[in-house]
């Protein structure tokens, strides 16, 4: 969670806070006395009676509470994950522009070199916070269109991926690259959240398998560099 958001209405630190009393109450209790309402609800969360029921019909529709049958409520997975979860300082403008450098290093690195996978990337976006003014950012939205890698020249000693673990191992790659990252893969631009900016663009000499991978990642690199200079 980042310290200057809120979340469920709350700030990161208070709720989650407020998660880890409550599980902390429920597992000191009984499993007869171990339940949720609005009003252990807000005690935990030290809240007054008129901000406690929308906070606990905020964790309704979040999924963090579900109902018991009872007319209680019970924690779900997603309330302890918030209850251990780290809170960290906002994502800085300079840091997130050379996060970006780093995505597009390795699309150009995907692209060139990982030969079994059935996809290349074909563009990379950025949206959301980024396009803003401000300099502290919650996250950094990155879209990722791909398309079919070309065809091997060569026959290849290993068997490519299939398509749902190609994508898998792109998006995991890609999300590698720091816990700010939101990334999406999507079918073409028209899926990507507006306003955005193209920072990693494909082209067509990336099909041009005669061309040393080595000297194709130097090349994209150089030209990823002087795009990200012009912006």
């Amino acid at each position: 969670m980042v310290a200057d958001q809120r979340y469920f209405g709350l700030e990161a630190r208070a709720l989650r806070a407020g998660a880890g009393r409550v599980l902390a109450r429920m597992a000191a209790q009984g499993p007869e006395q171990a339940r949720i309402d609005v009003r252990s609800l807000g005690s935990d969360f030290h809240l007054d009676a008129a901000a406690s029921g929308p906070l606990l019909q905020a964790l309704l529709a979040g999924g963090l509470l579900h109902p018991d049958g009872t007319g209680g409520y019970r924690p779900s997975e997603r309330l302890r994950e918030y209850a251990l979860a780290c809170v960290v300082a906002p994502l800085l403008r300079a840091r997130a522009k050379r996060l970006i450098d780093t995505a597009c290093e390795l699309a150009a690195r995907i692209n060139a070199d990982w030969a079994r996978n059935p996809f290349q990337i074909k563009t990379l976006a950025v949206s959301g916070s980024y396009m803003s003014r401000r300099d502290q950012l919650p996250e950094l939205s990155l879209w990722v269109v791909l398309r079919p890698r070309p065809k091997a020249r060569t026959r290849r000693s290993k068997p490519s991926l299939n398509k749902s673990d190609g994508l898998r191992e792109i998006l995991m790659a890609v999300n590698a690259v720091s816990s700010f990252i939101v990334v999406r893969i999507v079918a073409d631009r028209q899926a990507v959240q507006r306003p955005f900016s193209v920072v990693f663009q494909a082209s067509e000499d990336m099909i041009d398998s005669s061309v040393p991978a080595w000297d194709r990642v130097r090349d994209w690199s150089a030209s990823i560099t002087r795009r990200l200079a012009s912006r």
